[in-house]
Formats: C-alpha cells, sequence, structure tokens
C-alpha cells in the first residue's frame, strides 16, 4: 500500500502539474487573446503584419467586401463565420466631453452574428438588437459612470451627436488592440449608418470536426486569393497574447519547465519507495532461492510485481491529479482571485504521459534491487550482512556517479544563466535534477557525519535515546540518506520555486512600473493637426496638492528635425527626472542631464548612428533654423510618453519658444486603486471642462490582475510541491520504522522503555528532516537564484530575491511533517510483543 501510495502521489503531481498548467494556459489566451475564441482561421483585408493587426485592425481603409463572408461559408471544411465591422468612433462622457485616450478615438465594432465567435463576454445588460442600442466595455462604463439604460451619445456623421440607449456592457479581457479606448457594440445597421461601415474588418472562422486549423486556413486563402491576409487560428491567439503582454512565451516556458521538475520528482519518489521496500525483503527473497527459485523467476518476480503497481497506482494518481487540479482552481475563486475557468482542461498527452511515466518509474526503481538481491548467495542473504557488502565496486561506483550528476548538473545550471531569457529556465531545472541526483547518490557517504552534527545539541538534551538515534542513522547510512534524500529534494524543489516566484514578482511589479510609468495625461484638448494649447497653471498646482499621485510633471512635445530625421522632442519641467516618472534608462545616466544634453529612444538612436557621448544636432524653429548641438548622455527605453529625444527645459525653449506645459504627466501612488486616481484627475480638471484625460492606469491594472492571476499558477504549483514532499516524508519513515521491527525489539529487550524507544524513533526522524531540510535548501536556494539571473539578464535588472522567512518556514513544517509522520509507526513499535517482533520471519 505505502509502495501504491507513492506512485500515485509522484503520478498526481506530474499529472496535477500538467493538468493544471494546460488549463491555466487556456485562462492564460482567454483572457489575453479572447478575439480569437474558437477561431481557426482569421482574414484580415490586407497583407500588413499581423502584430499592427492586434493593435488597431491594421488601422487602414481597406475592407473586406460583405460577399467574402459567404465566400467563406462556403469553403469546404469552414463549421461556423462570421464578420466583425470595426471603425473608429467617438464617444462621448456623460458631461458631453469627447472620450479619446492620447489624442486617439475610440472603436465601434458590431454585435456577433455568432455567439460562439465573439470577440468579448457580455458583462451586464446584453448586445444591442435594433437600431438606437448600445452596449460599451466595461472598463469605459465604470470609469464613466454609465448605467444600463441610460442614453449615451457619439460622434456621428458630419461631427453631429447621436444619441443612443445603452442596453448592456461587455468585457474585452486584456486585449491590446483596444487598450485604454472606449469600444462600443452597434447594430449591423447603425454600423454602416453611424460609423460608416463600408465592410468587414475581419472574418473568423470555425474548422468542422476532422479539419485542422492550418488545413482550414489554406483553404480560406485559396478560395479568397491574394487580397486577403489569412491566419490559423494558434498564430492568431499567439499574436494577440504576445502583444498583450511579452512575457507569454515566458510564461509557457516556465510551465513546461515545472513539468520536467514534476517528472524528474515522481520518478525518484517512485524509485526511493520501490527501493527501500525491495530492500526490506531481501531475506524473503533469499529464501524463496533456498528452496529452488531461480534467479531469473526471483528477477521476473519483483518486476511483474512492480508493472502491476505502477499500472493501478498510476491510475489513480490520474484521477486525483484532476481532483486535486479542480480543487486548486475552486479554491482561488472562493478566495476571489478567479480566473474565469469554466472547465478542467485534461488532455490525451497528459494521461499518457501519467500513465507511462508512473508504470516506467516503478519498473525501473525495481530493477536495480531486484537484480541485485538475485545475485546475493542465499546463505550470505539469510544471514544480516549488508547487501552493498555483496557486490564489489559499489562505493567507488557511486562516489563516481555522484560526481558525475554533479558535474553535468552544475554546468547545466551554468548554461541556464547565460541561455535568451526564459529558454534558460528549463535549462537551470535540468541541472536542478543533475545536483538533486548526486545528492542522493552521495548520501549514504556524508549522511553519518551531517546527523551526528546535527545531533550535538539533542544529545545533550534528551541523553541516551538521543544518542541511540545519532548512532541508529550513522550504523545504516543507506536507509537514512534513503529517507533524508525524499525531504532534501522536496525541499530543494520548494526553495527553487520560492526563489522564483519572489523575484518574478518583484520583476513584474518593476517591469509594469517602467512599461507604465504614467498613468494619466492631461493636456490641453486635442486638435488634429495642430498644437495642443498650454494646460493652465492652476490645475498643474491642483494635481501636485492631491496625496493620491506619486509624482505630477508638467511637459511639453513637439515634431522636429533632429540629425536629419524626423523625431517627437518632449520635455519636462526641472526635477521630474529625479521622481518615478524617469525614462527606464539602458545606458548612460541622466545624473548627467542638463542644457546641451539630450537623451535618445534605443531604436532612433541606432538610426541615426548615435551612442552615449554622440552628438546630435536639433533644429531650432524659434532661432531662425539654428541648430542646436546635443550630447547624448542615455539611451531610454520605456519612457513617459512616446518621444524620441528627450532635451533639457531651457533647450526646448529655445528650439520651440516659451510656454508652459502642454500636458501634465501624472503617475499615482503605490496602492491606490485606479477608480480612484481617476477620480482624483477628474477632481483636479473639474473646472475646465476643455482639457483631455489619457488613462492608461485601467489598462496597467487589468495587466496587473491577469499578470498576478498567472503567478497564482505557480503559487498553487508549489502548493502541490509541499504536498508530494510532506507525503513522501511520512511514507518513507513509516517505510523505515516498519523495516526496523527486530532492531527496536532488541532495543527494548536490552531496556529500552517504550516511551525512550518512541523518542528514539521521533528524534531520529527530526534529525533526518533537519538534515535534509539544510542540503535541500541549500541546493534550492542554489539553482533557483541560477534561473532568476537567467531572467533578470534578459529581461530586467536587479537580483535575485531569497524568501528567508518563507524558507524558513518550509523547513520548520517539514521538520514537524517529519515528527508527526514517525509517530504512528513508532507507537506500533512500542506496542508490538518483543517476542513477537525477535521471531518475525
Amino acid at each position: 500500500m505505502l509502495t501504491a501510495v507513492a506512485v500515485m502521489i509522484g503520478v498526481g503531481f506530474l499529472a496535477g502539474t500538467l493538468v493544471y498548467g494546460d488549463t491555466a494556459r487556456a485562462a492564460f489566451y482567454d483572457d489575453l487573446a479572447r478575439a480569437a475564441r474558437n477561431v481557426d482561421a482569421s482574414v484580415g483585408p490586407d497583407r500588413m503584419p499581423f502584430g499592427d493587426r492586434t493593435s488597431g485592425f491594421a488601422e487602414t481603409t481597406r475592407r473586406l467586401g460583405f460577399d467574402d463572408l459567404d465566400k467563406v461559408r462556403a469553403v469546404p471544411g469552414v463549421a461556423r463565420a462570421d464578420g466583425r465591422m470595426a471603425e473608429r468612433l467617438s464617444m462621448l462622457d456623460p458631461q458631453g466631453r469627447l472620450i479619446a485616450n492620447f489624442g486617439r478615438a475610440g472603436w465601434a465594432v458590431s454585435v456577433p452574428g455568432d455567439a460562439t465567435l465573439s470577440m468579448f463576454d457580455t458583462s451586464s445588460g446584453r448586445l444591442p438588437e435594433r437600431d438606437g442600442e448600445i452596449a460599451i466595455d466595461a472598463t469605459t462604463a465604470e470609469t464613466y459612470g454609465f448605467r444600463v439604460g441610460a442614453p449615451v451619445s457619439v460622434v456621428g456623421p458630419g461631427a453631429a451627436p447621436v444619441g443612443l440607449t445603452l442596453v448592456g456592457t461587455f468585457d474585452l479581457g486584456a486585449n491590446k488592440r483596444f487598450a485604454g479606448l472606449s469600444v462600443a457594440a452597434l447594430t449591423p445597421g447603425d454600423m454602416r449608418g453611424i460609423a460608416g461601415a463600408t465592410g468587414y474588418a475581419e472574418i473568423v472562422a470555425t474548422a468542422a470536426p476532422g479539419v485542422g486549423e492550418g488545413e482550414l486556413a489554406a483553404r480560406v486563402r485559396g478560395s479568397l486569393g491574394g487580397g486577403a491576409h489569412v491566419l490559423d487560428g494558434a498564430a492568431l491567439r499567439q499574436a494577440y497574447a504576445v502583444a498583450a503582454a511579452k512575457y507569454v512565451n515566458g510564461f509557457l516556458i516556465v510551465l513546461f519547465a515545472f513539468g520536467l521538475v514534476a517528472l524528474a520528482v515522481s520518478v525518484f519518489v517512485i524509485a526511493n519507495t520501490f527501493a527501500i521496500l525491495v530492500a526490506q525483503r531481501v531475506r524473503e527473497l533469499a529464501l524463496l532461492r533456498c528452496v529452488g527459485a531461480s534467479r531469473r523467476q526471483l528477477f521476473g518476480s519483483v518486476v511483474l510485481e512492480a508493472l502491476v503497481v505502477g499500472v493501478v497506482a498510476s491510475a489513480g494518481g490520474l484521477l486525483a491529479s484532476a481532483a486535486v487540479g479542480w480543487a486548486l482552481l475552486v479554491g482561488r475563486d472562493a478566495l476571489g482571485h478567479a480566473v474565469r475557468i469554466d472547465r478542467l482542461v485534461v488532455g490525451p498527452s497528459t494521461m499518457v504521459i501519467g500513465l507511462v511515466a508512473g508504470t516506467v518509474a516503478t519498473v525501473l526503481a525495481a530493477l536495480l534491487p531486484a537484480f541485485t538481491a538475485s545475485r546475493v548467495p542465499p546463505m550470505a542473504a539469510l544471514a544480516a550482512a549488508p547487501l552493498e557488502a555483496a557486490v564489489p565496486g559499489h562505493r567507488a561506483r557511486r562516489l563516481a556517479g555522484a560526481w558525475l550528476l554533479a558535474a553535468v548538473g552544475a554546468a547545466f545550471v551554468a548554461a541556464g544563466t547565460r541561455a535568451p531569457g526564459f529558454l534558460g529556465v528549463p535549462v537551470v531545472f535540468l541541472g536542478a535534477v543533475g545536483l538533486f541526483g548526486a545528492a542522493v547518490a552521495a548520501g549514504p557517504f556524508v549522511i553519518g557525519r551531517l546527523t551526528a552534527w546535527a545531533g550535538w545539541l539533542p544529545t545533550r538534551l534528551f541523553g541516551a535515546p538521543a544518542r541511540l538515534a545519532v548512532q541508529g542513522a550513522r550504523r545504516n547510512p543507506k536507509r537514512v540518506a534513503a529517507t533524508t534524500g525524499a525531504l532534501a529534494v522536496g525541499l530543494a524543489l520548494m526553495s527553487l520555486f520560492a526563489v522564483l516566484l519572489a523575484t518574478t514578482r518583484v520583476q513584474s511589479e518593476r517591469e509594469l512600473d517602467e512599461n507604465f510609468s504614467v498613468d494619466y495625461v492631461v493636456t490641453g484638448g486635442f486638435v488634429a493637426g495642430a498644437q495642443a494649447p498650454a494646460v493652465p497653471s492652476g490645475v498643474l498646482d491642483a494635481l501636485r496638492t492631491r496625496p493620491e499621485f506619486a509624482a505630477v510633471a508638467g511637459a511639453r512635445s513637439r515634431g522636429g528635425q533632429v540629425s536629419g530625421r524626423r523625431a517627437e522632442v518632449w520635455s519636462m519641467e526641472p526635477g521630474a527626472l529625479a521622481t518615478v516618472l524617469r525614462p527606464e534608462v539602458m545606458s548612460g545616466s541622466v545624473a548627467a542631464f542638463g542644457p546641451g544634453t539630450a537623451a535618445l529612444r534605443g531604436p532612433f538612436a541606432a538610426a541615426v548612428g548615435a551612442t552615449v557621448g554622440s552628438t546630435v544636432t536639433l533644429h531650432q524653429r524659434s532661432a531662425g533654423g539654428a541648430e542646436l548641438s546635443l550630447r547624448v548622455v542615455a539611451l531610454y527605453d520605456d519612457a513617459p510618453t512616446d518621444g524620441e529625444v528627450l532635451v533639457d527645459w531651457s533647450d526646448y525653449a529655445a528650439a520651440f519658444g516659451s510656454a508652459g506645459p502642454d500636458s501634465v504627466l501624472v503617475k499615482a501612488a503605490e496602492g491606490v486603486p485606479a477608480e480612484t486616481s481617476r477620480a482624483a484627475v477628474d477632481a483636479a480638471v473639474a473646472q475646465e471642462p476643455r482639457l483631455q484625460v489619457s488613462s492608461q492606469a485601467e489598462w496597467r491594472e487589468r495587466l496587473t490582475e491577469t499578470l498576478d492571476r498567472q503567478l497564482l499558477v505557480f503559487q498553487a504549483l508549489l502548493g502541490m510541491s509541499i504536498v508530494i514532499a510532506l507525503t513522501g516524508i511520512a511514507n518513507t519513515l513509516a517505510l523505515s520504522v516498519l523495516e526496523r521491527t527486530r532492531e527496536s525489539a532488541l532495543l527494548r529487550a536490552l531496556g529500552l522503555s517504550r516511551r525512550q524507544l518512541r523518542l528514539t524513533l521521533v528524534l531520529e526522524a527530526v534529525l533526518m528532516s533537519a538534515v535534509g531540510a539544510t542540503v535541500g535548501t541549500l541546493l534550492g536556494v542554489l539553482t533557483g537564484a541560477a534561473a532568476a539571473v537567467g531572467l533578470i539578464r534578459q529581461y530586467g535588472h536587479g537580483h535575485p530575491v531569497i524568501p528567508v522567512g518563507q524558507l524558513v518556514l518550509y523547513a520548520a513544517l517539514a521538520t514537524f511533517a517529519a515528527a508527526f509522520a514517525a509517530l504512528p509507526p513508532a507507537r506500533r513499535a512500542t506496542r508490538t510483543s518483543v517476542s513477537a517482533a525477535m521471531s518475525a520471519e
């Protein structure tokens, strides 16, 4: 039963990781690529790069004809198809002000003709069913206070406002295509009459059963000819997800790495438990040899037994994995962290991998012990001689194997830290498996000394029982190493993930702060083709007095000529670079920034061939066409504006004339919700209705929530590793105590009381857990930091985060679990009759 439980635990952990990973991947795509849900082929009107299509339906006036939808529906293999109209449409807020974001109007999209191919989910109310009705995205409704049943005005033909009735709201997910913009859903008639739709911006189709995505896309492409851009569903979803969150590939790679580690840990737990079981039965197997069993028969019986146990227990592990995965999802929903999942994804590959891995691991675990036992002479085995004594060269081979595994593991870890980005994570995890294996292989040769060190204090506190516990551990190092090995691997796994998760959380927060370095931009009103008017100084002062904001700075921006190329030149008020509004500097430093200097965005610097220390020239419009020479002191990536050249406030005035700021950059204070900060901005500009407020806060908050949900995926996987580690401890300790029934009886016969025997067994378990926890934590921190370094070097800056308190808690939890796991078998050992135990077998 204990062996079957070990197999179920291993397979359950492996399959649970795969099930939960597949489910989380589906949720990730559902949130970031909702517009591609159920889409097997997507048709666009031109051949522009798809990255442009994700951000705005290619921003082109070209459209697919209305008759193209019928052509797609007629393609063999198309089960369902729908056309999506999409046009720019300005909406007015309840005060009659234009809703725009950074000078961009919102979108109008058509109500889906097929609900299964809708690009959004209804949040409240319903979708429009007749002309004159409108539904808007939930973010816009919440931001501006729209309620179902209220009137909504949009800018129709001739710039005249058109009144519509709000009948519902919808959720677009974290869709980069509409980031920060208002989105309205209209009937097809209103799309033509109000938004001016002349065709479809996109046609999407679902394949019939038995038709692959690639095959369907090829058929649609052949039917429509060269005037359409066709993508299959996989490419569509990947492009959406990457456009919304550039780390989506890393998320999938890390999930794959979790699967690799889960497989390695599962194989180890199964192998360790079965090896203990077979070693415990050496005398029984030798007795069978004595009564006539051949070596081949003995070997075959053990392997067959392992095969049966492996198949049955692996099937049980698969069932347990689905139950655990579902429980994790329900638990997160109950805690308020809903992942928008309505199903558990259990793929055929998960079932095959779980069954094969569990069965093969069990059989492989039995091979070496069965072979060794079958080679021991019957009389030698019936004696109490250690099994290793009959195997010449065993110690040397084991040490050589440990050194080889350590060298290979260290090489993989080192290579993983140099691999590009997330690709290094699986490499580091493979190296971690090698290091774990080396620790287990070398365990019997070092465990005695480590246990003696750990037992120094207990021997002075508990006397004879503690000394017996230390001596017992040193007398049978193989058994102790097998027990502590399970704990060490479990703690190493937990520590590795804890370090990686802590680092990922800090890095993701830093990256979001850098990618969204400004939450709001207040401008003097967007006027196409003209410079925006200055923002009144009273508004700037009012914003600066609000406690909801971490930084507020006036800014100016205008197109100009820099080193002969067109560029957006911008500047912030003196002192703004000392706040959180400063750009993310990639090289150089803004410490030397001042009059006569400039900072360039990286791509623009590459275009003009500038580096830190180079000189660029800025054409001065206000100085009769003269040029201003500027020394480049820094190159930056993310910044509060889209500007490509940052110059000093005085240099900007010299080039374009003195004036007040034409925009105000606002960064909300940490921990302030988006609705609170937005209300503070609106209050500050309430007396200036001509001002326009552009917001990235709501989009940032939505993306933050999405990324936090994905981090919770890894937290749940970490929880599964804790379960397998603690259960592995209990399993191996129970086997260890049961194996020593005769030894315990002998100690009782020599005068040890029941209480002292129980204390001896529990103390030995605590000592083993202390050693295993220390070794495992050190290995986990080492490999986790290596994996974190690889990520940081590629995608961020900083250093690995070591959650010391969390690691100490894990070690304490493991020690407590070890003591608790030793109690039932220890109680059984103390209650067993001494004479009955001595006469066993």
